[in-house]
């Protein structure tokens, strides 16, 4: 049984470009609330909301609902009813206080 060398080398190669992902998404995993938007950043995956569109903001459990280090997620819900998943911040009270403060449409709930 013979083995071609390339294999070996393509394996290597597609496990490298996974761990530069996973790493980059752990330098790079943030929530933001501009003055307009909530942005939340998963290394390459970046999501935006605006703050005027936002309806609901609650915990969700589900795993395979987004990228995330946690099982605990933040869910942002818009005026159609699309969503934004994420990990759960950090700072959970100053998230809730500035959500809050610039969206008072909204049912926070974090």
């Amino acid at each position: 049984m013979a083995v071609d060398p390339a294999e070996g080398w393509i394996g290597l190669f597609i496990i490298g470009l996974i761990e530069i992902v996973m790493l980059w998404a752990l330098i790079q995993s943030y929530h933001e609330v501009t003055e307009q938007a909530f942005i939340t950043r998963f290394g390459p995956i970046k999501k935006a909301i605006l703050l005027r569109d936002i309806r609901e903001v609650t915990y969700t459990y589900n795993p395979i609902a987004s990228p995330s280090w946690t099982f605990k997620r933040l869910k942002v819900t818009d005026k159609d009813h699309r969503h934004i998943l994420t990990s759960a911040p950090k700072d959970a009270d100053a998230l809730r206080t500035i959500l809050k403060e610039r969206c008072k449409q909204a049912n926070i709930d974090v």
